[in-house]
């Protein structure tokens, strides 16, 4: 490999190897002088007399995926190969088979509908888990495509190959982007309740949906737009303000105006059960969020103070931060869990680190606002977004490498169409989908992200108050809302065209 290094106070050495740390910014092919800048990381180093073995390393791990693959495909026909008879099945010709034939079908259809209900939930959960894996790759693909591309000495070090492979990816992505989408309310769906719903929650799979009622807690079996309910829990003594989910079981979590956090178990017949209670804030609960692993909530509130509590046997409360000077209005963790974001009454945003070393959070920077805001969310571990308190713009934060801080970048119009607003409805956001639902004033903005990291409005859909709450579905399918104008619960069903 006889390569100069580029940096212009290297002296154009030689490169003696490449850097293979998944996490490091810096140049990966390196130089004498380069080690100082990869001091951190010195065991992920590549010599150049090992670089060869080692990408045939990893061109065995492409061919073993390739492998599993190619045998789940195999697998998931054979299966499907098991229904044919009955879907090619006659329904006119049922009254000329034999009673020993007319048992064979029936009990290969009873199987059937086991495998339905034992199965199918799995499957779909699963291929939701493999959709997430291959956006995710795909993502960090294109993102080091991009980074390569852009380089200025891009000719020195990049092949014909993988420039053809990024114009292609980023080819086919603007041709399936140019879709629209629109959520289109279900009007036969919609339910009658008086009473106001400040939180909404799906399970992982959107098989049940929780709706809070004022202090009551509505449990809904969910199919296809359909609501049924088949539980109400009345544990809290004030309106529920916040609802989740936990991502590996069906256990959810309650926050209240009680200043009381519930974790909800369900048993085997679906009927949900308390199960612990924080008593830790000393005013309603205003935002609460859960890491993937389900061991740790962060609750926010209007006493100032975020809490963390992490699982051991139960639920404990370990942490709490009191620097905000006002209520605290969101939270958003990035997707390494390694950072959350806080917004707040008193016109701030911290950016908060978790300390490898003892597991603590310490706040590492204090962004100062023109004005409060109450939703931000994180888009990727270098983004984020926040949108001020009833301004038609969203702010677009982005992380500098430099000085390893965030900075607002750009500024993109949304629609408001409201004097006032309301604390609920959190910013969400689909990466299946690239769906943003941002809830500003009257208006719900759906926005989708563009190949580019624009932000494209999609749809606006309009209330007659800012009193309006919602959420969407897990797959992004389905947004359910209620509103005090209709004082009903609306589904929607998103559609592509």
């Amino acid at each position: 490999m006889q390569i100069r290094c580029t940096k212009a106070d290297h002296r154009d050495l030689q490169i003696i190897g490449v850097c293979s740390d998944p996490q490091c910014q810096q140049q990966r092919p390196y130089c004498n002088f380069c080690l100082p800048i990869h001091f951190l990381h010195l065991n992920k180093l590549i010599p150049q007399e090992l670089l060869n073995e080692w990408i045939q390393v990893r061109m065995e791990c492409i061919n073993n995926v390739q492998v599993i693959i190619s045998q789940c495909n195999k697998d998931l026909e054979s299966i499907r190969k098991l229904f044919n008879p009955y879907i090619n099945f006659n329904l006119e010709k049922l009254n000329e088979l034999e009673i020993s034939k007319i048992d064979q079908l029936i009990k290969g259809l009873c199987q059937i509908e086991i495998f339905e209900q034992l199965l199918l939930q799995q499957f779909s959960q699963l291929a939701l888990q493999l959709q997430q894996i291959a956006m995710d790759f795909k993502d960090l693909m294109k993102n080091q495509y991009s980074r390569i591309y852009l380089q200025e000495q891009q000719s020195s070090i990049i092949t014909p190959l993988i420039q053809q492979q990024s114009s292609n990816h980023i080819s086919q992505y603007q041709q399936q982007s140019v879709k629209s989408l629109k959520f289109n309310r279900l009007k036969s769906n919609s339910i009658k309740q008086d009473g106001r719903c400040y939180a909404i929650a799906f399970n992982n799979d959107d098989s049940f949906i929780l709706i809070g009622c004022r202090e009551k807690i509505k449990v809904f079996q969910h199919e296809k737009g359909n609501l049924k309910e088949i539980q109400l829990l009345n544990e809290h003594k004030r309106d529920v303000s916040t609802l989740n989910f936990m991502k590996k079981t069906n256990h959810f979590v309650s926050g209240s105006g009680d200043q009381i956090i519930i974790i909800w178990q369900p048993n085997q017949i679906n009927q949900w059960n308390c199960l612990q209670k924080l008593d830790g804030h000393l005013n309603w609960i205003s935002c609460l969020i859960l890491n993937k692993e389900d061991s740790l909530i962060i609750s926010g509130s209007e006493d100032k103070t975020i809490k963390f509590w992490e699982k051991q046997n139960e639920f404990q409360f370990q942490q709490v931060i009191t620097d905000h000077l006002g209520e605290v209005f969101s939270l958003s963790l990035n997707k390494q869990e390694n950072k959350l974001i806080s917004s707040s009454k008193d016109k701030s945003i911290f950016v908060i680190e978790k300390q490898s070393l003892n597991n603590k959070w310490f706040i590492i920077q204090k962004i100062q606002l023109d004005q409060y805001g109450y939703r931000l969310h994180f888009i990727t571990n270098q983004q984020f977004i926040f949108q001020p308190y009833l301004k038609k713009k969203m702010y677009i934060y982005e992380l500098d490498i430099n000085n390893n801080l965030y900075i607002k970048k750009q500024e993109q119009f949304v629609s408001c169409g409201s004097e006032v607003d309301n604390r609920f409805f959190p910013l969400q956001y689909k990466r299946l989908k690239q769906i943003l639902i941002n809830k500003n004033g009257k208006s719900i903005n759906v926005m989708r992200i563009q190949e580019n990291g624009e932000f494209r409005i999609e749809q606006i859909i309009e209330f007659g108050s800012c009193d309006n709450y919602g959420q969407l579905s897990q797959d992004g399918n389905y947004l359910v809302t209620w509103d005090s104008s209709s004082r009903q619960i609306q589904i929607r069903i998103c559609q592509e065209k």
